[in-house]
C-alpha cells in the first residue's frame, strides 16, 4: 500500500528508484577541510516549515552511465514531520533534472546524516 502524507507520496526508506540520500555526516568526517555540515545544535533545532538540503545521489545506471551527468542532485525539501523515532519528512521543493521518480511536493524520509545545509523559518515577531 501507498503511503500518503498531505496527499502526496512519501518516498520512505533514504532511497527511491534511480536515487539515495547521501550521508553526508559521513562524508564530512572524510573531509573535515572542505565539507561542512550542520552543527548538532543547528540539526536538533529543526522544526516544521524549516528547509534542508539534501544530496540524492544518482543511482539509475542510465544516467550514472552519461559522464556529462552530475553524481548528485542537490535539492531542498521543507520538513513537514518530526518522528519520535528522529527521522524527519519533508516536502520536496525542487524540481529533479535527472530523478524521474520524484517530484516537487513528494515527502521525502530523511535523519540528521542526511542534511547538508539547514535553513531556518524565520521567527514571527
Amino acid at each position: 500500500m501507498r503511503q500518503e502524507y498531505d496527499g502526496y507520496p512519501v518516498r520512505a526508506g533514504f532511497c527511491g528508484p534511480g536515487w539515495e540520500l547521501e550521508d553526508c555526516a559521513a562524508i564530512a568526517r572524510r573531509h573535515r577541510q572542505t565539507f561542512e555540515v550542520p552543527s548538532a545544535a543547528a540539526l536538533s533545532g529543526l522544526k516544521v516549515g524549516d528547509l534542508a538540503r539534501l544530496h540524492f545521489v544518482i543511482t539509475a545506471p542510465d544516467v550514472v552511465a552519461d559522464r556529462r551527468n552530475p553524481r548528485a542532485e542537490r535539492m531542498w525539501v521543507e520538513v513537514c514531520k518530526i518522528h519520535d523515532d528522529s527521522s524527519i519528512w519533508g516536502h520536496l521543493t525542487n524540481e529533479p533534472a535527472l530523478i524521474e521518480s520524484l517530484a516537487p511536493g513528494d515527502v521525502v524520509e530523511f535523519a540528521h546524516r542526511h542534511v547538508a545545509q539547514v535553513l531556518p523559518v524565520p521567527p514571527v515577531d
